[in-house]
């Protein structure tokens, strides 16, 4: 299978945003999860590397072989670097599904003991995914995935946790409102998620520490694809339990042993066909140790592909790399909107960015959209023509209201991209927060300005 953080990377898997989503980074902005361990307090550094060193120890021993990839840090960026040249569609990492955790479609609640499994059969997938993280922490190091959860961030810092205040420092109405419905629905998600933790379990689990720590690891690192079916070991467990019940009924009945063995294979073939085709209209969703600790890039091709024979995930990019480069994979066509929502970064120059806002026209409100080229998009364009009727739709009355609908939404803004540069020159007097929000609203104003330069051109051309 090829599989695709919702928000939440391609499990040919995708990565998973949500739309399903890997703290995430990019190439162009450093996360705010944490500085170098160089940088960070000598304690905090031993904490650090023991738990590396128990994360390496784990990869190692759940069967994970990225031989040419390891953690590095490139300034205050955490990220992955190669060791060896690595090929243009060379696969080099590959993870058993058992080190992964994965959510199937249409699944029986794996943890009845920990959660109501009528809670788990109804959550959304994030929610049994961030259900399973949770369920398998309790374990601690009994757990099949301890060391890839004790190697997680303790918080990523998405705007989901921000205030009213922080949030308008974003200067974009569409991202706020986003946020604002992700923060009432995760409460909801959390209330219920409470009700339902089963009674033996034996402690309450906190807002911040415990389920916002698992939705944001969840949406920031899953990716998404095809759904395959159980794996051939499962095939071959039931395959074992047909031929045991089937050799039975072939002796009582005293077939030939010719016709037994067509029906078994005819069996196994059919449910073969079935996952490898049929199923493939449902999705699943897998949290991959290592794959998901990579950086991100919008300039990369690269594909997390399911091998249904061997029932593993694998890595491989359309980029090569040498010895000592950073690494990078796509985390999936993203806007800047997607990438702060469930990333908690923005990507400067990001082609698939996008800004959204409502502008009156015609005593109409109608959605406007501008993308990463500085184009008003054909949705768009039709929605202002409809707007002005036929006798007033022409193409140079539409691209006016379109350059004056910009150049508003620009003139709205409480600071100029000059004035977000400026305070990007001293990040040293501005919290993470502020920072992140000052990168975000800047990119945006940097699309925002190309429209308005791109139409006042066309309007220069047309008259």
């Amino acid at each position: 299978m090829s599989v695709n953080h919702q928000t939440a990377k391609k499990l040919s898997l995708q990565p998973h945003l949500h739309p399903a989503g890997r703290c995430r980074r990019s190439a162009a902005a450093a996360a705010s999860s944490g500085t170098a361990p160089s940088q960070a307090g000598g304690s905090a550094a031993s904490r650090e590397a023991a738990v590396t060193k128990d994360y390496l120890a784990w990869v190692q021993q759940s069967g994970i072989i990225s031989p040419k990839l390891t953690q590095a840090y490139f300034g205050e960026l955490r990220g992955a670097a190669a060791v060896e040249d690595i090929a243009a569609d060379e696969v080099f990492v590959t993870v058993p599904r058992a080190a992964a955790l994965v959510v199937a479609p249409n699944e029986r609640c794996p943890c009845p003991d920990f959660v109501d499994p009528a809670f788990y059969k109804e959550a959304p997938w994030f929610v049994k995914m961030a259900v399973l993280l949770l369920w398998e922490r309790q374990k601690g190091r009994a757990s099949p995935v301890w060391g890839y959860i004790e190697q997680l961030p303790a918080s990523i810092d998405t705007p989901v946790r921000w205030s009213e205040g922080e949030l308008a420092e974003l200067q974009y109405a569409h991202a706020i409102g986003e946020v604002r419905q992700q923060q009432g629905s995760w409460r909801q998600q959390y209330e219920r998620f409470c009700k339902a933790v089963q009674p033996g379990v034996g402690r309450a689990f906190a807002w911040e520490d415990d389920f916002l720590w698992a939705m944001e690891n969840v949406r920031s690192r899953a990716f998404s694809g095809p759904y395959t079916g159980s794996s051939v070991d499962e095939k071959a467990r039931t395959l074992g339990l047909l031929l045991a019940a089937g050799g039975g009924y072939t002796a009582w009945q005293q077939l030939p042993l010719e016709q037994a063995l067509n029906g078994f294979i005819s069996v196994l073939v059919f449910n073969i066909i079935y996952d490898l085709l049929v199923s493939k209209k449902l999705k699943w969703y897998a949290l991959c140790p290592v794959v998901d600790a990579i950086n991100h890039s919008s300039l990369v091709e690269s594909e997390v592909a399911y091998e249904y024979f061997r029932d593993t995930f694998v890595l491989s990019t359309k980029s090569a790399y040498q010895e000592g480069q950073q690494v990078f994979i796509s985390y999936g066509v993203q806007s800047n909107g997607s990438l702060l929502q469930y990333y908690a970064f923005t990507e400067q120059g990001n082609p698939n960015d996008v800004h959204v806002w409502q502008a009156s026209i015609g005593g109409q409100q109608v959605q406007m959209t501008v993308n990463a080229k500085g184009s008003f998009t054909a949705e768009c364009q039709a929605a202002v023509r409809s707007v002005l009727g036929a006798g007033g739709g022409d193409d140079t009355a539409v691209r006016k209201v379109l350059l004056e609908a910009a150049e508003a939404e620009l003139a709205g803004k409480p600071t100029s991209a000059v004035d977000d540069e400026r305070l990007l020159q001293t990040p040293h007097l501005m919290s993470p927060r502020q920072r992140t929000a000052v990168e975000f609203r800047l990119e945006k104003k940097r699309l925002l300005e190309l429209a308005v330069a791109k139409a006042r051109k066309r309007l220069s051309k047309a008259a």
